[in-house]
C-alpha cells in the first residue's frame, strides 16, 4: 500500500504511514491504482455573433468615405461598433479611407486657394501696370490739345483734366478743343447704338497724335489717358 500523502510504500494492513503518519484506508490497495475523478472545466460558449450588416449600408459607407468625409467616418464608427467580424473589417476600412480623403481635401483646398490668390495678385498687377501705361507721360509740344472723335453714329462720353470733368456727346465725327493742358488728361466715348462700325478717339496737339484708341463692339467704349508735361 502506498501513502496517499507522501507516496511511501507501507504494508498492506498498515493503518498509518510509516513515513509521515497519515492514516491509511482500512481497505488495502495500491494508491497508485486509484484515479481521482476530475471534472472538466465548464465550457463557456461565446455569445451569438451579431447579424451581418446590410450590404447597402456597407456600400454607402464606402461612397461617403470617398466623397462625404465626415459622414463616412460616422458610418465607419457605426459598423466598427458591431459585434461582427465582417462589420468591423468594413468599418475599419471606411474609417481609413475617410481620413485619407479628408486630408487630401484639405491639401487640395489649400493648393487651389493659393492658386486663386496668386491669380488675383497677377490680375491686380496687370491692372496696375495697365493703369500706369494709360497714364504714361507724353511730351507736350506746346499749344492747345484737341480730342478727336470719329464715328458714323451717335455717341456720348466724358473728358477729365486739371480743370475738372465734363460730359460730351455728339453724332458722327467731332473735334473738341481742350485748350492748353499740363498734367493728367483722360477721355472716353461710347456708342449709343449696337452698330459694328469703328469708334475711335484720339488726343492731338499741333497736328500730332499723342494717344489713340478704338472699338468695334456693339455699344463699345473707347477710352484714353495720358500725362502731359
Amino acid at each position: 500500500m502506498y501513502c496517499p500523502n507522501c507516496g511511501s510504500e507501507n504494508k498492506d494492513d498498515a493503518q498509518f504511514c510509516e513515513s509521515c503518519g497519515t492514516k491509511l484506508d482500512a481497505i488495502g490497495g495500491d494508491v497508485s491504482s486509484r484515479t481521482k475523478t476530475s471534472q472538466s472545466p465548464p465550457y463557456y460558449q461565446q455569445g451569438p455573433e451579431a447579424k451581418k450588416p446590410s450590404t447597402i449600408l456597407i456600400v454607402l459607407g464606402y461612397i461617403f468615405a470617398l466623397f462625404g468625409g465626415l459622414i463616412g467616418i460616422v458610418l465607419g464608427l457605426f459598423l466598427y461598433s458591431k459585434n461582427n467580424h465582417e462589420a468591423k473589417t468594413h468599418g475599419r476600412n471606411i474609417l481609413l479611407i475617410s481620413a485619407v480623403m479628408i486630408v487630401l481635401g484639405v491639401l487640395v483646398s489649400g493648393y487651389l486657394g493659393s492658386t486663386v490668390t496668386n491669380d488675383n495678385y497677377d490680375t491686380s498687377s496687370s491692372s496696375s501696370d495697365s493703369s500706369s501705361s494709360d497714364y504714361s507721360t507724353t511730351s507736350s509740344t506746346g499749344g492747345p490739345v484737341s480730342l478727336v472723335i470719329s464715328y458714323s453714329g451717335e455717341w456720348s462720353g466724358a473728358v477729365s483734366d486739371s480743370s475738372g470733368t465734363r460730359s460730351i456727346e455728339g453724332y458722327g465725327d467731332k473735334t473738341i478743343n481742350l485748350g492748353n493742358i499740363n498734367g493728367a488728361v483722360a477721355a472716353n466715348a461710347q456708342k449709343s447704338d449696337a452698330g459694328s462700325g469703328v469708334l475711335s478717339i484720339s488726343l492731338e496737339q499741333n497736328g500730332k497724335t499723342l494717344k489713340k484708341t478704338s472699338t468695334t463692339s456693339e455699344y463699345g467704349l473707347a477710352q484714353i489717358s495720358t500725362y502731359l508735361d
